[in-house]
C-alpha cells in the first residue's frame, strides 16, 4: 500500500529529510547539547565533551553501551533503547525526544537528532551519529501532565496485548510496551493526534473510518469492538492484522479519553494464508501427478479421503464411509497384501508402500502405488497414519511390455559376439547382455538402471563420458549414433569398439528404447597402427639404406687397393637380402642367428675381426623377429654413421641369452672402442623403433645407454614373445 498522506512527487526518505530540515531551522535558537557517534559492530561510541556530563565517570571515551543506557531516565530507558535497536536496523534519519538524568540529579529533556550509516562492504548500518538539543524548557504540546504508573498500567506493561490512551483532544497520551513495539517507527509518539498516527500507518478508507469511531466512542461513551484490520501496512509495506476494541476512560486529570486494545494477528494470518497457498498448490500437484491423499485416525477408524483419492477409485462424487469404498473396490487378491503392509507399518512406527489393484465400474483394472507414514503422539503411541495413492497404470503397462520384450531380447542378445544394451527413453540402462558384462567384469545390478553414460564402461575418461552422453541425446531425437571409441573392461583393460546407438519407436511413432551395440575392432586398429609404422619405417629405412650405399662406397673406396666394385656389390647385396629376410618374416619363421646376420651383412668384412655374435639358436616368430630385425638395422646404421663402426678399432657385441626355467628372453648389442659417444639432442624415427616398437611390440623392458665409452641397448621379455605367433 501507498500512505496518501504522502506527495506523490517525494519518496519516503526525501519526506524524511524534509521533515528534519524544516525541524532544524526552527532549533537553531536552541542549546545544541553536544553530539555523539556510536560503533555498531563494537557497541561503543564517543561523545562531545559537552556530552560527557551526563556520565559520572567523565574519562570514559569511548564510551561503554551499559553507561549510557543508565544515563536515561528509567520510565524512558525501555522504548528508547527499542527505537536505538530500530535504528540500528535500517539506514537512514531518525528523531525522537526523551528524557535524561545527570549525575547532579537534574533531569533533561533532549531532542534526539541522528543517521545510521551504512557499511560500504555490506550495506547495513555500521556507526549511528546524532546532535542531542536541550528542549527541556520548550512547550509539550499538551504533554505537561505526567501520568504514574498505576497498577493498571503496571499490569497492561506485562500483557501480551497492546494498549495506548488517547485524551480528548484524540492526543496519545500513554502507549505500553507492547503497543510501542508496533508503533516503533513513529518519532514522538505521545503528544501526536490519532489522526496522524493511523493515517501514516494504514491507507484509506480504513484510517479515516478508525479515526471516527474513536470520535464516537469519545462522544457517545460506547465501546466498540472492531472487525480485525487485515491488510499492508503503509509505512512498513508488509502484511499485519490486528483484532481491536476501543472505549471511555476517564484520565488522571479527570478527563475524558479513549482507550484502544489490540492484538497482532499477523503471524496467524500469515500461517493461514501459507496453509492455504499451500493446500492450494498440493491439490495442484495432486491433479498434476494423479494422486489422492487419505487419512486414518487409529483411536476413532474415521477415513478422511481428497476428492482426487475417491476419482483414483472411479467415485469421484463419493460421499459415504472410505472404507466401504475401500472394501468394495480394491482387487480382492491384493487386500490381504494392503492389509498386512498397513499393520507392520503400524507396528513398527515405520512407513510403507505398496502397489494394487483396484476395480472400476464396468470392470476395468486400475494400478494404484499406495505410500503412507505413522504418525505418534508425545509418548510414541501411533494415533495417525497418513499417505498418497497414485495412479500407476500406465508404467504397469509399460513395465509389462518391457518385461515381455525384455525376456525375447535376452535370448538373443546372450548369444551374440556383440556388445549389446537396452535404454529407456531417458538413456538408463535396462538390459546388458553377457558379453557386455563379462568383459567389464560386472554383474546386472552394477549397471541396470543407471545412465548410460555413467556405467564403467565409460566413466574412465569425462570427454568419452559425455560423448557417450550427447550420444544418447541425438538418438533420443531420432539420429542414428555411430563412431569408434575405446571402452574399458575389468582391471583397467581396454579395447576399441565400432560402436552403435540405435532409436527404435513404437508402431504410433513415440520413442520405445534405444539400442547401443559394439564390436571388438581392436585387431583392426591394431593392423592399421602396424601397417601405418611398416609404411614409415619402409620410408626411413630407405633413406638409411641410400645413407648407407654412401658409407658403404666411401668405406669400401678408402679401404680397397684395385677391388672396389667387388666390394662394394658384397655390401649392397647384404642389404638386399637384409631386406628380404625381414619382409619374409611376415609368414616364416626366422634363425636370430641369421636374422643378426642378414642385418650386419654390409659390415661382413669385419664380422670377425670387429663384430661377434653370440647365444643359443632361437626361432623367432614373425612379429618378433620383425621387431628385433628393425631395431638391429637401426643400431647397425647408427654405428656405421655414428658410433664403433664409424672407426677403425670400434667392436660391436651382440649376445642373447635363454632361460627356459624362468620363461626369460636377453638380447644385448654393445658397442666397445668407438669415437666417444655423445647423447643425441633430439630423438628421431630410429629411436622410436629401437625403442617403443619393441617394447610394444614384445611387451619388453628396452633400455637405450649412450655410455662414453660406447651405446648398450638391451632387451628383456618373456621368452613366449618373441617365440609364439600372436
Amino acid at each position: 500500500m501507498v500512505n496518501s498522506a504522502q506527495p506523490s512527487g517525494l519518496n519516503g526518505a526525501e519526506l524524511t529529510d524534509a521533515v528534519l530540515q524544516r525541524r532544524s531551522l526552527g532549533q537553531m535558537h536552541r542549546q545544541i547539547f553536544g553530539s555523539y557517534e556510536v560503533d555498531v559492530q563494537s557497541g561503543l561510541s564517543v561523545w562531545s565533551p559537552t556530552l560527557q556530563r551526563m556520565f559520572p565517570d567523565r574519562s570514559n571515551n569511548p564510551v561503554p553501551m551499559g553507561e549510557i543506557h543508565r544515563s536515561i531516565h528509567p520510565e524512558d530507558r525501555d522504548w528508547v533503547t527499542a527505537r536505538m535497536q530500530s535504528a540500528m536496523r535500517s539506514p537512514g534519519p531518525y528523531e525522537f525526544t526523551y528524557r535524561i538524568g545527570l549525575p547532579d540529579g537534574q533531569v533533561l529533556r533532549v531532542r534526539d537528532v541522528g543517521t545510521a550509516h551504512p557499511a560500504s562492504m555490506t550495506g547495513q548500518v555500521g556507526r549511528i551519529t546524532g546532535t542531542l538539543t536541550d528542549i527541556t524548557h520548550e512547550p509539550e504540546g499538551g504533554i505537561g501532565r505526567k501520568l504514574s504508573n498505576d497498577t493498571f498500567w503496571q499490569i497492561i506493561d506485562a500483557a501480551p496485548i497492546g494498549a495506548y490512551a488517547v485524551d480528548s483532544q484524540l492526543r496519545m497520551v500513554r502507549i505500553n510496551r507492547t503497543a510501542f513495539a508496533t508503533f516503533a517507527e513513529i518519532d514522538n509518539l505521545l503528544g501526536r493526534h490519532i489522526h496522524e498516527i493511523l493515517h501514516i500507518l494504514w491507507d484509506e478508507p480504513f484510517a479515516s473510518e478508525a479515526v471516527a469511531r474513536f470520535h464516537q466512542t469519545l462522544e457517545t461513551g460506547e465501546p466498540y469492538d472492531a472487525d480485525p484490520v487485515i491488510g499492508y501496512r503503509a509505512d512498513r509495506k508488509v502484511l499485519e492484522a490486528y483484532d481491536w476494541n476501543i472505549e471511555r476512560i476517564e484520565l488522571e486529570d479527570g478527563q475524558p479519553g479513549v482507550l484502544c486494545y489490540f492484538y497482532d494477528l499477523t503471524e496467524r494470518v500469515r500461517n493461514e494464508r501459507v496453509m492455504k497457498e499451500q493446500q492450494q498448490r498440493l491439490s495442484l500437484a495432486y491433479d498434476a501427478a494423479r494422486m489422492g491423499a487419505w487419512e486414518v485416525d487409529l483411536l476413532t477408524d474415521e477415513v478422511q479421503g481428497s476428492p482426487q483419492l475417491f476419482a483414483l477409485f472411479g467415485a469421484p462424487d463419493f460421499g459415504g464411509d472410505v472404507n466401504d469404498l475401500w472394501r468394495r473396490a480394491i482387487h480382492p487378491d491384493d487386500r490381504p497384501a494392503i492389509k498386512a503392509a498397513f499393520q507392520d507399518a503400524v507396528v513398527s512406527k515405520s512407513a510403507f508402500s505398496v502397489d494394487f489393484r483396484v476395480v472400476l465400474e464396468g470392470g476395468a483394472i486400475r494400478h494404484l502405488a499406495t505410500c503412507g507414514e505413522v504418525l505418534c503422539d508425545a509418548d510414541g503411541t501411533p494415533v495417525k497414519v497418513i499417505g498418497v495413492d497414485q495412479d500407476i497404470t500406465d508404467r504397469k503397462a509399460v513395465e509389462l511390455a518391457l518385461r515381455e520384450s525384455e525376456e525375447q531380447m535376452r535370448t538373443v542378445i546372450n548369444h551374440t559376439l556383440a556388445f549389446v544394451s537396452v535404454l529407456d527413453q531417458d538413456g538408463v540402462l535396462r538390459e546388458s547382455n553377457q558379453p557386455a558384462l563379462d568383459f567389464g567384469g560386472l554383474t546386472k545390478e552394477d549397471v541396470v538402471g543407471r545412465p548410460f553414460w555413467d556405467a564403467h564402461w565409460w566413466t574412465y575418461d569425462p570427454a568419452i563420458r559425455e560423448k557417450c552422453r550427447d550420444a544418447v541425446s541425438k538418438a533420443r531425437s531420432g539420429q542414428t549414433q555411430r563412431f569408434d571409441v575405446v571402452v574399458r573392461g575389468r582391471k583397467d583393460t581396454f579395447i576399441t569398439i565400432d560402436f552403435l546407438l540405435a532409436p527404435v519407436f513404437g508402431a504410433t511413432g513415440e520413442l520405445r528404447m534405444l539400442v547401443a551395440s559394439g564390436f571388438d575392432i581392436s585387431d583392426r586398429e591394431e593392423a592399421r597402427a602396424r601397417e601405418k609404422l611398416l609404411m614409415g619405417e619402409i620410408n626411413h629405412r630407405t633413406k638409411n639404406i641410400l645413407t648407407l650405399v654412401q658409407a658403404v662406397a666411401r668405406q669400401t673406396a678408402r679401404g680397397s687397393s684395385g677391388d672396389f666394385i667387388p666390394r662394394f656389390e658384397t655390401r649392397l647385396m647384404a642389404l638386399a637380402k637384409a631386406q628380404d629376410l625381414l619382409f619374409r618374416s611376415a609368414t616364416d619363421r626366422v634363425d636370430l642367428r641369421s636374422l643378426a646376420e642378414s642385418q650386419l651383412a654390409h659390415f661382413l668384412d669385419r664380422m670377425e675381426a670387429r663384430i661377434s655374435l653370440a647365444g643359443p639358436p632361437v626361432s623367432l616368430a614373425p612379429h618378433a623377429a620383425q621387431a628385433i630385425g628393425m631395431a638391429l638395422h637401426e643400431l647397425s646404421t647408427n654405428a656405421g654413421k655414428y658410433g664403433a663402426l664409424s672407426s677403425e678399432h670400434g667392436r660391436v657385441e651382440v649376445a642373447w641369452s635363454v632361460q627356459p626355467d624362468h620363461d626369460s628372453f636377453e638380447i644385448v648389442w654393445l658397442e666397445r672402442d668407438g669415437p666417444p659417444v655423445v647423447p643425441p639432442t633430439s630423438r628421431g624415427f630410429g629411436s622410436t623403433v629401437i625403442n617403443q616398437m619393441t617394447q610394444s611390440a614384445l611387451d619388453a623392458e628396452v633400455s637405450l645407454e649412450y655410455r662414453p665409452e660406447g651405446v648398450r641397448w638391451t632387451l628383456i621379455c618373456n621368452m613366449s614373445k618373441v617365440t609364439k605367433a600372436e
